[in-house]
């Protein structure tokens, strides 16, 4: 099975790579140029997988990359929606245009499916309860409306093309190798540094937590193992788990102590959310369980206790990243 794997030195599409090449497929990754060609996530895998240095708005490489590829799955994205907060319109151009070619070019070189990776926040949900497929699409912030914009253009042209695409939308992904400044890495870098450990709001907002394996897992399943069923669908990717972020900070506190740890920070609470952030994103993965076989294997703990151990030994680059904000 010869798979295109977009974005495919990011968080999640890192894990996704290893996750194809142990399930025996031919991976190509696209990866973003940058001024010295530096893999940050998939270095590992650079001699077991083909690499492609590119943009998602060259079209033509698109077409090139897509053929004789059996699935697509793109992860491809500016996924971080404070900094669509300060480039509102590069953000929408880049998420929505690059899909766009994406499709043209899966359209003309016949792929037999594209897996677009979602995000919850298109729901924008202020209500607490399990949100389902059906749930209305709020998006609060332009990143969320452009993910909007991708979903509906890949129903469009499942509808007046037949392209096979399928609609995931994935919840709370944490695990090793996330974005330093995301949520859980930087509650870990403020406790292992003694320094205050702020959260938006008053730290009851939820999230739907699943670890980045078991993400991966669940996301290629849906390309190498669901039948056509699920071709035009839209499937939430989750764990079935409510967790608040206040208790996400205190189980990473009390974690620590596994470390050795004991951290004297404090958890202080702003009283306003984040800008453009949705309250609450958990949902029941009822469709999911339909289309493939899939439980999640690693609990909220464990899964927490293998990300600690990988900032605990990164924390010199945090405080890099930190000084340069």
């Amino acid at each position: 099975m010869r798979t295109l794997v977009t974005g495919a030195d990011g968080f999640v599409a890192s894990f996704l790579c290893e996750y194809l090449l142990e399930r025996g497929c031919d991976v190509v990754g696209l990866v973003k140029r940058n001024s010295g060609c530096i893999l940050k996530n998939i270095k590992h895998l650079e001699d077991t997988m083909q690499i492609e240095w590119g943009d998602m708005t060259d079209a033509s490489s698109l077409v090139r990359l897509t053929q004789n590829v059996d699935i697509v799955y793109h992860l491809a994205a500016q996924s971080h929606v404070a900094y669509s907060l300060v480039k509102p319109e590069e953000t929408f151009y880049q998420n929505t245009v690059g899909s766009l070619h994406l499709l043209e070019a899966g359209r003309i070189n016949n792929v037999k499916r594209i897996i677009h990776a979602d995000s919850a926040e298109v729901y924008g949900s202020t209500e607490d309860k399990p949100l389902t497929e059906e749930s209305p699409l709020v998006p609060r912030s332009s990143y969320a409306a452009g993910k909007v914009a991708v979903d509906r253009l890949m129903y469009s042209y499942w509808c007046s093309y037949k392209t096979p695409v399928v609609m995931s939308r994935f919840f709370g992904i944490f695990g090793p190798r996330q974005s330093f400044e995301k949520a859980v890495p930087k509650f870990v870098h403020q406790f292992a540094r003694n320094l205050p450990v702020t959260i938006y709001g008053e730290g009851e907002q939820t999230r739907d937590f699943m670890f980045a394996t078991d993400c991966a897992e669940a996301y290629g399943k849906l390309g190498l193992d669901a039948s056509d069923e699920v071709l035009g669908e839209v499937v939430n990717v989750a764990a079935g788990r409510r967790i608040s972020m206040r208790q996400v900070a205190e189980t990473i506190r009390s974690l620590l102590r596994e470390f050795g740890v004991n951290s004297k920070s404090e958890l202080t609470f702003d009283h306003n959310l984040r800008s453009g952030e949705a309250p609450y994103l958990v949902c029941e993965p009822n469709k999911m369980r339909r289309f493939i076989d899939w439980e999640p294997r690693v609990s909220f703990e464990d899964g927490m206790r293998r990300t600690i151990d990988f900032y605990l030994k990164h924390l010199d680059r945090i405080d890099q990243v930190g000084k340069r904000h």
